[in-house]
This record gives C-alpha cells, sequence and structure tokens, in this order.
C-alpha cells in the first residue's frame, strides 16, 4: 500500500469537491506542483469512481484538509474540458477556465502568521488536519466556500480545478482536480469563452509551461491575479513582495490595484404570503433546490473540526456576497438578466391572492330564551408575529442556507 510521503503529510487538500486519486492509487499527495514529481495539471492524476455533480446556476461547496496553511493566500477555482482520455496522461495544454478567484484569506486565516495551526488529527490517508471553521470567514481555521456553477456552462464531465497560490514560506503553486458531471447549464460558448485561463506561477522543473515566480520565501505575498475574471472575491489587501527576483512575474499588478468584482446574481425565491400579509426570505433560499429543507444534524466534534471551548474569532473581513438579504414577495421581482450575471436571471413572481371568502345564507331561528341577555361588548383580536426559521449546517456535499418566514397570527 502507498502511503503518503512523510514530510509532505500537511500543506493542503481540497477535500470537497472528491479530488482525482482521493482513496485510489495512488493517493493523492499534499505537495505542490512540479515537473518531476508532481506536474501540471493536476498532478496528472485522474482515477476516480464516481463525479460530484454540479448544478449550473448554483452553488458547491468547496472543503479542505491539511496540517500547513501557510497563512493562507489567494485561490483561484476553475472548469475544464479537456480531460484524459481513456486512461491517457493530462495534456500539459488543457484549458482551465477561471470561474472565481479569491483575493487573499484562502483557505485561511491566522493570527499568528510565523506558524500554521495546530494540527487535530489525520484523515483516512494520513493527511494531517487542522480545526475546520465551518464557514468562508473564520480565523486561526480552515475555511470552507460556496462557488457559484456558472449558469452559462456546457452539460456533461469535466474537471473542476482548485488552484492556491500561498502567503508565507517557499512561494509554490498547489492544484486538485475533482471531476465532476455538469448538469442545468446553457452552454453559452461565447460567455464560456470570454472566461480568462488559471495563472499559472512558481512551476519549477517543466520546460514545456511558461512560468515565473511570485516572489521570494523571505516575503509575504497576497497574490494579486493578472486577470481575475469577473467573479470573486477580495479578502485581504494585496500583498507585494519586498524583493522582485529577475523571474518574477511582471504582470502581476500592483498591489494598489485590486480587482472589483461583479456581484453573484442570485435567484429571489417565491413564498407564498400567509393571511394576506408580506413574508420575508433570503437570496440563498432555493439555491440548494429544495423549497422544504430538511434539517441536517450538526455532527460531533471530530479531530480537525471546531469544539466548543476552542471558539473562533469573529473576522473583520467583509462579508460573503451570499449575506442574506431580505426581498418582498407580495409583488413582482424585476426579471431584468445581465450578460454579466454568473448565476441565472430571475424568474418572475406572481402573487397569490386570496379568494373571496363564500357567502353563506343563514335561515332565521328564534332565539331560545335565557336568564342573561348580557353579552361581551367586542371580541378582542390580538395579532402577534411568528418567525420560522429553517436552516441546514453545510457540510460535506450541502450547501448552507436558511429560510426565515415571518407569519401574523390571530390569538382570541
Amino acid at each position: 500500500m502507498l502511503l503518503l510521503l512523510g514530510a509532505a503529510r500537511g500543506h493542503m487538500i481540497m477535500n470537497t469537491p472528491v479530488p482525482y486519486n482521493m482513496g485510489i492509487q495512488p493517493f493523492l499527495q499534499v505537495d505542490p506542483l512540479g515537473g518531476n514529481t508532481y506536474p501540471f495539471p493536476c498532478h496528472n492524476q485522474h482515477g476516480f469512481t464516481s463525479r460530484t455533480s454540479l448544478e449550473a446556476g448554483t452553488t458547491t461547496l468547496v472543503n479542505f484538509t491539511g496540517g500547513a496553511q501557510h497563512a493562507g493566500g489567494s485561490c483561484q477555482f476553475s472548469i475544464s474540458y479537456d480531460e484524459p482520455i481513456d486512461g491517457e496522461n493530462w495534456n500539459k495544454s488543457a484549458l482551465f477556465k477561471t470561474i472565481y478567484s479569491i483575493i487573499g484569506g484562502c483557505p485561511a486565516v491566522v493570527s499568528n502568521e510565523n506558524t500554521n495551526l495546530r494540527v487535530d488529527g489525520m484523515d483516512m490517508e494520513a493527511r494531517q488536519d487542522s480545526r475546520h471553521c465551518g464557514n468562508d470567514h473564520g480565523i486561526d481555521c480552515i475555511r470552507q466556500f460556496m462557488i457559484p456553477i456558472p449558469h452559462f456552462l456546457k452539460n456533461g464531465p469535466a474537471t473542476f480545478a482548485w488552484t492556491w497560490f500561498n502567503k508565507v514560506g517557499n512561494k509554490e503553486m498547489y492544484m486538485n482536480c475533482a471531476p465532476v458531471n455538469i448538469n442545468g447549464g446553457s452552454g453559452d460558448q461565447a460567455q464560456m469563452d470570454s472566461l480568462p485561463e488559471i495563472f499559472v506561477a512558481n512551476y519549477p522543473d517543466d520546460p514545456e509551461v511558461s512560468n515565473c515566480v511570485t516572489g521570494i520565501s523571505a516575503d509575504k505575498v497576497v497574490l494579486n491575479f493578472p486577470n481575475p475574471g469577473r467573479f470573486g472575491r477580495v479578502l485581504q489587501a494585496p500583498v507585494e513582495p519586498a524583493s522582485k527576483p529577475a523571474d518574477y512575474c511582471t504582470h502581476i499588478p500592483a498591489a494598489s490595484n485590486a480587482p472589483t468584482f461583479l456581484p453573484d446574481t442570485l435567484p429571489a425565491p417565491h413564498i407564498s404570503p400567509v393571511s394576506g400579509t408580506a413574508s420575508s426570505s433570503t437570496a440563498m433560499s432555493e439555491m440548494a433546490g429544495s423549497a422544504s429543507p430538511t434539517p441536517i444534524a450538526t455532527p460531533t466534534t471530530a479531530p480537525g473540526t471546531m469544539s466548543d471551548d476552542e471558539p473562533i474569532v469573529d473576522s473583520v473581513i467583509p462579508p460573503s456576497p451570499f449575506t442574506e438579504t431580505p426581498v418582498s414577495v407580495t409583488s413582482p421581482v424585476d426579471d431584468d438578466p445581465t450578460a454579466d450575471s454568473i448565476l441565472p436571471p430571475t424568474s418572475p413572481v406572481t402573487d397569490v391572492t386570496t379568494p373571496p371568502a363564500t357567502s353563506a345564507v343563514t335561515s332565521p331561528v328564534a332565539a331560545p330564551e335565557v336568564d342573561s341577555i348580557a353579552a361581551p361588548a367586542s371580541t378582542i383580536v390580538e395579532m402577534t408575529t411568528v418567525t420560522v426559521t429553517t436552516t441546514v449546517t453545510a457540510g460535506s456535499g450541502y450547501k448552507g442556507y436558511a429560510v426565515s418566514d415571518q407569519r401574523c397570527a390571530a390569538v382570541l
């Protein structure tokens, strides 16, 4: 049995979506790309037993395992349709089109950048792991992200890739790839062609791949991608190296020129009003494709996860673009899609009208004699608001979202 190489059990891998050679010999290693041993792209690995299904126009969870976070860095997420055929090697000219870029804060932010997070355990293949945030903004833990899958992608088998340029230590490029199947895409070739290719650098020992470096090991670098695309987030300000070696990537923009990304346009939900009153929800409520989500039990603490006595420090990083934004659903929602939207246009919402009550005809009936004819002067109806919240906790393979529905109820 081939185990992970000794000193390389740290570093990081993408564990969700399930990457090539996860649990399949030869096991996926945690090392950075290198022409002699772990070539571009994807470590030249392509073994799998099943594909992760990705629904175009929604989001997918991306999570990580690793004991050496190198103070985070910058990441890109991409799609390729140039997979190996019949077990052959990856073609080094395979195109990986960037669908999302994160500047800084990926896959972690740490308080002490001079050391990695404490190793809390190992996965089934002896890869080190540290505690996990369970969100995209925690500090001193491994983050996870909900990455939008563009609605214009072509359907069918594809490869989803994560590339990472670390902030501290030797300047390296990490890349893991996962076999996926795209569903529900429109296949707009013009928009697919407009996506930029991923950034490649810090890749030694391979003359077939054009290369440069992002800095030296002594410098802290938050990479500012030369062509990040239209969609992404800036979680930390870019940082240039103090010393730029002769083979520095001169096309990297200045740190002061951080990109401005377009917002992630999410479809608005349609929740029927209760008794003619307005109900509220979040723009994320339909992203998982279920109108009535079933709550998922919170897992018990395991190695590499957060425990109750180790709280996560709140981050000052700007909120996710998936921040819950209440929308009114008693009026039609503007259906004005733009070509720059990474997610599908909003469908119109039709008002729900309560049908008129049917008139009842009552025959007169003689009232019986009673000792008292006193009656209450009036009936008081008190209105109260009830908030019903359904929450699905993001976990491996699941999308996290919450629906908050306010209703008015009469208390007699």
